[in-house]
């Protein structure tokens, strides 16, 4: 993989660049294998970032209040907001 690589523990990332268009060519080996998937997602202006964990059903969106507000009134959406101040949910 291509890119610059950097280590935290339990977790190895690679910095890449590219259009928000290819974003499901982005975990996608050349033979169509599902390889990896974005960890952290956010445009050139830095308006928003979406966080993805190991968890597949979860990811954290940081965003504008309105784009936060237009996320949670998506009735195919299961919106639910963290406050950083607040002990957060944990899966066993």
């Amino acid at each position: 993989m291509e890119g610059s690589r950097f280590d935290l523990p339990h977790r190895t990332y690679y910095l890449l660049e590219g259009s928000f268009a290819g974003f499901d060519a982005w975990a996608t080996r050349a033979d169509g294998a599902s390889q990896f998937r974005p960890a952290f997602v956010w445009p050139a202006d830095h308006a928003w970032c979406l966080a993805f964990d190991v968890d597949p059903h979860w990811a954290g969106i940081g965003a504008a209040a309105g784009a936060i507000d237009d996320l949670r009134a998506d009735p195919r959406l299961d919106v639910v907001l963290a406050d950083p101040g607040e002990k957060q949910p944990a899966y066993y």
